[in-house]
Parts: structure tokens; C-alpha cells; sequence
């Protein structure tokens, strides 16, 4: 068993407070996409909560917010640890340790008009670096073909960013983890995400319960619900839960635009004080012009040209592989700064396209058309699945 970390010295408490204190709002402003009212600082600066992430494999030092008129990248997980949390979350209950969940990659383009969220399968089987659970300072060895969503059970954070830069070149600096009673609590702030939903869904494994065909306004457990029911919807896979998933996100971000959130006060402090009281965050993401430069950037992307999409894979009995020359392609296309765009065919398998859903909003570059990229680029992988902010679609039950 390993010994409890030494205290902090007051030099390092002083500058974990600084850093509570610099984020005081952001987080509110983040995750509202631009809003700029600053609200309850001191109360919001003391929920923040930091980690250090793992060296970058070339050592640079991130980004300041000077150099935010070129691409960045942000890594999002969303935990499954619930022990302690006091709510039970369909089967399985009140359960120790905790995985990622949920695991997005965010890349925005150096020209600032496009941006790319991958999401990586929990289930995908991957090789994961040497890591340190920088709680109880364990070290795990490197390890080859393991479940995905391992990662933040065997060294947190950090060594969830590890993996995904062993898998995409990408190094991160930045990087937030929110818990099941964040997705709760941030929900019910919203007032609830709308949500389309093909028929009646009855998931006893994560309590999801919609009676019919519809669109609902989901918070609280129910958007839990949904964002980790997996046997309820489409073909019952972990990549039907993940296209459900971009169905909230699409859904999440377009609500988060509207002019009534971003003028209303009592949903402004709700937003950030769930955020802060339910997210761990990378010093290095911890810092107000850092967010804010951020929160101003993708405040100002036109939807339809925020893709979600699957990271690429292949079978590999009941767990997925990488489909490394998919990966590669997607990742150059995105690391290009191409916008991608994705075609109603190509909605995921737990969603399909919404028969209300609206045309593109602005007009297509030069060469390109509204539903592809510009005619001199490299094609997306055939395997690549996903959807944009701009499109309205409907979740589909199992076997529907």
C-alpha cells in the first residue's frame, strides 16, 4: 500500500488558491460560450479543483493566450465514479474507482471558423503509457491491447491524456473531467437539453424511461440516463451510446447559443457553480484569459461547421480496435484545419436525422459543397461516423 502524498507547502497552497481564484468565473463563461457577466466569484473560486497533466512528449510549453489566434486542443472526460456521490444511477449502484466514461477530443482550427470533437469508445482496446495516480503516487506499467476507459482509473487525468496523444500525435495541455453529478447538476442549470427521440425507450440498466416518440426536455438523471444508456438504444453497442451522446452534445450546444441562457442570471450561476463544484481541471486550463479566449473562440464557430464524429475502428470480437489508417486520415484532415462535414448517411447508430431537421444556416466555402469539404480534399474514412451542431437528430431505440 502506498503512503499518502506529503502535504503541500504554503508556497504550493498559495498558488492553488491564485489559480482558484484566477478561474472564478470562467468556467461560468466557458461553458456558456462567451458570456461575459462575472458572477459569485468568491464563492465559485473556492470549488475549482487542479491537476498537473503528464509532461508533453516534446516538452513545450502550452500556449499562452497571446498565441490563441492559431488551432488548440482541449481534452473532455466524463468520469463514472460515483462512490460517495449519495445518487444511484440506474444498475450497478454506488461503485468504487472510476473510469472515463465518456472521452472527447476538441480541436479547433488555426483559422478559427471550424472545430472537430472525436470521441474515443470505451470499449476501444489500446496500448496505454507507463502512468502515476498522482493520488496515491502507484505507478502502472505500460500497458498493451487495454480497454480504453482503464485510463483514468491508472493515474487520472493525465494518464487519459497520455493515451490519447499516444493514439492521435496530439499533445495536450489542456484537459477538464467532469463526474456524474456534474452532467446532473449542469443539466438541471440549463433547464434541460431538448432531445428527439424515435420511440419509446425502457433502459432498466441506466434508467433511462421515455414512453414515446418525441422530443423531451432532459435534466437531472435523466440526462444522466441517456448519456450512458448503451442496451436502450440503437443496436445496444458502447458506439450506439456514443452517437446518442453527440445527439445531447448537438443538442447541448445549440441550447447554450440561445439568447435566453446567455442573458439569464440565475442559469449563469447555476451553470458555473455545478461546473466548478463537479470538474477537475489541468493547471494549465485553470487560468481566466486562458479560458476566456477559448470560450470567445467557440462562441463564435458557425454550428454546422462543429463536427462530432467516432474515432475510427475496427472490430475485434465484443471490443473495437484503431483503424490506424483511418485515424491517421481523420487526424490529418483535422490537424489541417479542414472543416468536417458530416452527411446525413452518415449519423451514427444510435441516432438518425430528425425529418424537422433545418438545411445548413451559412453558405459553403469556395469549392465546397453542403455535404462535403472543398473538392481538393482528401476524403473522410468510409468508417467515420458522427453528426454537426447544426443537425436536429433523433435518437433511436433498440432495434428501432
Amino acid at each position: 500500500m502506498s503512503l499518502p502524498p506529503p502535504a503541500p507547502s504554503s508556497r504550493r497552497r498559495r498558488r492553488r488558491r491564485l489559480r482558484r481564484f484566477l478561474t472564478l468565473t470562467v468556467i461560468g463563461i466557458l461553458v456558456i460560450a462567451g458570456g461575459t457577466v462575472a458572477i459569485a466569484a468568491i464563492r465559485l473560486s473556492q470549488n475549482v479543483t487542479t491537476v498537473e497533466l503528464q509532461p508533453v512528449r516534446d516538452s513545450e510549453e502550452p500556449p499562452t493566450v497571446a498565441d490563441f489566434d492559431g488551432e488548440f486542443d482541449v481534452l473532455l472526460v466524463g468520469s463514472d465514479g460515483r462512490a460517495g456521490q449519495g445518487v444511484q444511477y440506474g444498475e450497478g449502484g454506488d461503485v468504487e474507482g472510476s473510469r472515463n466514461d465518456v472521452t472527447l477530443l476538441l480541436h479547433v482550427n488555426e483559422a478559427h471558423d471550424a472545430a472537430t470533437v472525436i470521441s474515443f469508445p470505451r470499449d476501444l482496446l489500446v496500448d496505454i503509457p507507463a502512468c502515476t495516480d498522482p493520488e496515491t503516487g502507484s505507478t502502472w506499467n505500460a500497458g498493451w491491447r487495454v480497454q480504453f476507459n482503464e485510463s483514468l482509473a491508472r493515474g487520472g487525468l493525465g494518464c487519459v491524456a497520455s493515451t490519447v496523444t499516444a493514439l492521435t500525435g496530439i499533445d495536450l495541455a489542456y484537459a477538464a473531467e467532469i463526474s456524474f453529478t456534474g452532467v446532473i447538476e449542469a443539466s438541471n442549470a440549463v433547464g434541460g437539453v431538448p432531445i428527439c427521440f424515435a420511440g419509446p425507450i425502457h433502459d432498466r440498466h441506466s434508467g433511462l424511461e421515455i414512453p414515446a416518440a418525441g422530443t423531451y426536455d432532459l435534466s437531472g438523471e435523466q440526462a444522466l440516463a441517456l448519456l450512458r444508456s448503451r442496451y436502450g438504444v440503437g443496436d445496444g453497442s458502447d458506439l450506439a451510446r456514443i452517437s446518442t451522446q453527440q445527439v445531447f452534445l448537438s443538442s447541448l450546444v445549440r441550447t447554450l447559443r440561445d439568447q435566453s441562457t446567455l442573458t439569464d442570471p440565475v442559469k449563469l450561476y447555476g451553470i458555473a457553480d455545478a461546473a466548478t463544484r463537479n470538474m477537475t481541471l489541468s493547471t494549465q486550463l485553470a487560468d481566466l484569459g486562458t479560458l476566456t479566449s477559448m470560450a470567445k473562440v467557440f462562441s463564435d464557430l458557425p454550428l454546422e461547421n462543429i463536427a462530432f464524429v467516432s474515432y475510427p475502428h475496427l472490430p475485434a470480437g465484443d471490443r473495437v480496435v484503431p483503424d490506424e489508417a483511418a485515424a491517421a486520415a481523420l487526424v490529418e484532415r483535422v490537424r489541417a484545419g479542414d472543416t468536417v462535414s458530416i452527411s446525413a448517411d452518415r449519423t451514427g447508430r444510435g441516432s438518425e436525422l430528425s425529418e424537422d431537421a433545418a438545411p445548413p444556416t451559412s453558405e459553403p466555402d469556395d469549392g465546397a459543397t453542403e455535404e462535403g469539404p472543398p473538392a481538393d480534399a482528401d476524403p473522410l474514412p468510409e468508417n467515420l461516423d458522427g453528426q454537426s451542431a447544426a443537425q436536429d437528430t433523433c435518437v433511436r431505440p433498440y432495434g428501432g
